[in-house]
């Protein structure tokens, strides 16, 4: 089957089709998607008949890009989703989506900490506030898909777009569906938003590209 590759001309074309959404089992994921959000996420992956197996990867995957990148261009999305998988493919990271997505110091919530009887299965733990790898994970908000206007002054219709942006490169970034984006970061497992910070780690590592505010390293 030949695929194409993903752009962003190529998603003004496609990235409005939808199809019925269907019900799908439970997946695992660190966000709260509003029926909207879920809607959308169906549609892509019955469109592009995605693996039962793969749908938690892709879910967190996606989430990932749009928290983010979600005001970003499609050229720097698709740049988070290479970030991402590298890590996953480097045996100093989770070998998992969800695991190098939600990767970080955890604890013990109050409420299972006194139960010295509790198995470890039951046990409930949260992350460290601003201890994760991607920090919108443990920042300590609410973290919706996608929140009204109200609550972030952003358009419903600019944040379902990024939303879809960002599951349609997540599947791609799994190798499944019609589409598959390249490496735009050339190798690259680290980034930051040079405009905002200058991080201790950033001279420890090679630059390889630079994409709108963000520089990347490996």
């Amino acid at each position: 089957m030949k695929r194409t590759i993903l752009t962003a001309a190529v998603f003004a074309v496609i990235g409005s089709y939808s199809v019925a959404a269907e019900k799908l089992t439970s997946f695992d994921h660190a966000a709260e998607l509003t029926s909207q959000a879920k809607q959308i996420l169906f549609q892509q992956l019955n469109e592009q008949n995605a693996h039962n197996a793969s749908h938690p990867a892709i879910t967190c995957l996606a989430e990932n890009i749009y928290f983010e990148a979600r005001g970003e261009s499609f050229k720097a999305k698709i740049a988070v989703a290479n970030v991402t998988r590298n890590r996953v493919e480097d045996s100093r990271w989770p070998s998992t989506y969800c695991g190098v997505v939600q990767q970080g110091p955890v604890r013990e919530s109050w409420k299972t900490r006194s139960d010295k009887s509790l198995a470890e299965s039951d046990r409930v733990y949260y992350p460290k506030k601003h201890r994760c790898q991607f920090s919108w994970f443990c920042d300590g908000a609410k973290d919706i898909i996608w929140a009204n206007k109200e609550q972030t002054g952003e358009t419903i219709e600019g944040n379902a777009r990024a939303w879809r942006e960002s599951v349609r490169i997540a599947i791609a970034a799994l190798g499944q569906g019609d589409y598959v984006i390249r490496d735009n970061t050339l190798g690259a497992t680290h980034y930051y938003n040079h405009n905002l910070v200058d991080p201790h780690w950033a001279g420890s590592f090679e630059t390889t590209v630079v994409i709108g505010n963000h520089t990347f390293k490996k």
